[in-house]
């Protein structure tokens, strides 16, 4: 299945929703990897990851792994890609190995982030803004690094092709019990961007 542009897929905490996802065609799946509460283990993961094919695997770092887990994850070959904000980036990237970066970061800080693209390895930014973005703005970071926008943030999905995006972040939910699931949420928009 092709979709009209790229999409992620964050906060994926079970099977149920990685294969949903894997099969409605999303480039990018992020798993909150960690030992606190709504994160799932690294083991949970690694037993997820060998029931999907096709999309690229995003830790979703969040500052709350011993060191040992963080070279597990980072030295595991299953991850492509490491989510960071800004600050989590200057103090992490000399550790960083292969992995290549998607910065959560907003419009405010493109200026302070433009030198350190290439240095980083930055590959996508995710703009976490309080309103809808400067549509302008976003069109002159994405000719540079490629720009997701979450999908609130989307004034019509039917067209999301003709705005100067490079694509869209949905978010995951947890299940009610293994196997039970409402995909009503992801869905909605999955369908909505399919290509006939």
């Amino acid at each position: 299945m092709q979709l009209k542009t790229r999409v992620k897929v964050g906060n994926i905490t079970n099977l149920s929703d990685a294969r949903y996802c894997a099969g409605m065609g999303v480039d990018l799946l992020g798993f909150p990897i960690g030992d606190a509460d709504g994160q799932i283990s690294f083991s949970t993961f690694q037993e997820i990851a060998e029931w999907v094919a096709g999309p690229e695997f995003i830790w979703e770092y969040a500052d709350t792994m011993d060191e040992d887990g963080f070279q597990k994850v980072t030295q595991s070959g299953l991850i492509k890609h490491i989510q960071l904000d800004y600050n989590q980036l200057k103090r992490l990237h000399a550790r960083l190995e292969n992995l290549s970066v998607i910065l959560k970061t907003s419009i405010d800080e493109w200026s302070d982030i433009y030198p350190h693209l290439s240095t980083h390895n930055i590959s996508s930014l995710v703009l976490e803004e309080n309103k809808t973005p400067e549509w302008k703005k976003v069109k002159e970071i994405n000719s540079s690094v490629q720009v997701l926008i979450p999908q609130q943030f989307i004034p019509d999905i039917d067209t999301v092709d003709s705005l100067p995006i490079s694509g869209i972040v949905l978010e995951g939910s947890s299940e009610d019990k293994p196997g039970q699931k409402d995909y009503d949420h992801l869905a909605t928009v999955l369908e909505s961007l399919e290509v006939y």
